[in-house]
């Protein structure tokens, strides 16, 4: 009796865990901005990439991202789309509807996009190019792929009709020279301490 309960048990865990993913539709038809409420955030040129980003934590979603990385800290991207529709009609940008089906994790998910003169290779990320961060919304445990969850990465402005009110840009930054000299300073010390107690 014992056995045919634990085969019952580890069945249905099996069942339960094969079906548990995180089923996302994503996209941004709206457009991008700037932080002044207006400039296209692609500039009507130039290679973009937008990703969409899963942390357990949730909390390096309003962290400035260094030079060199789409990505911080836990973060892992979960689809990426390297290229983004803008034209003269449309400056702001269009990111076409994408999929995604992932094993299912407790955690958050939201999006970047990154202005001109970035690609899918994360080094080509400079200091100062813009990019937008949407909302970070909790994953949900969705066993059904017919019928995804929805996320709109979308910017907005109240500057531009149609817009929602959400903006969200940085510059993507390299550390002060003084706070590279801490770090230095640190490491120094460290070592010097190991040295020290062995």
């Amino acid at each position: 009796m014992k056995k045919i309960i634990f085969a019952g048990l580890v069945a249905a865990l099996i069942a339960a865990t094969s079906h548990a993913n995180i089923v996302v539709q994503w996209s941004g038809v709206e457009g991008f901005v700037k932080n002044d409420g207006s400039t296209p955030l692609l500039n009507g040129g130039g290679d973009t990439v937008a990703i969409l980003v899963f942390s357990a934590s949730g909390s390096f979603w309003n962290t400035p991202l260094l030079a060199g990385s789409h990505t911080v800290g836990d973060e892992v991207i979960l689809g990426s789309v390297a290229s983004i529709t803008y034209d003269a009609i449309d400056p702001y940008g269009f990111v076409p509807v994408q999929n995604v089906n992932e094993p299912f994790n407790t955690g958050f998910i939201y999006a970047r996009i990154f202005d001109e003169g970035t690609t899918s290779d994360a080094s080509s990320v400079t200091a100062g190019l813009y990019y937008y961060q949407g909302p970070s919304v909790a994953t949900v445990n969705n066993a059904d792929p017919t019928a995804p969850d929805q996320y709109n990465m979308n910017t907005g402005s109240a500057l531009i009709p149609d817009f929602n009110t959400d903006v969200l840009n940085r510059q993507v930054v390299v550390p002060e020279p003084s706070v590279l000299a801490f770090l230095g300073l640190g490491g120094l010390a460290l070592a010097a301490r190991r040295r020290f107690v062995a």
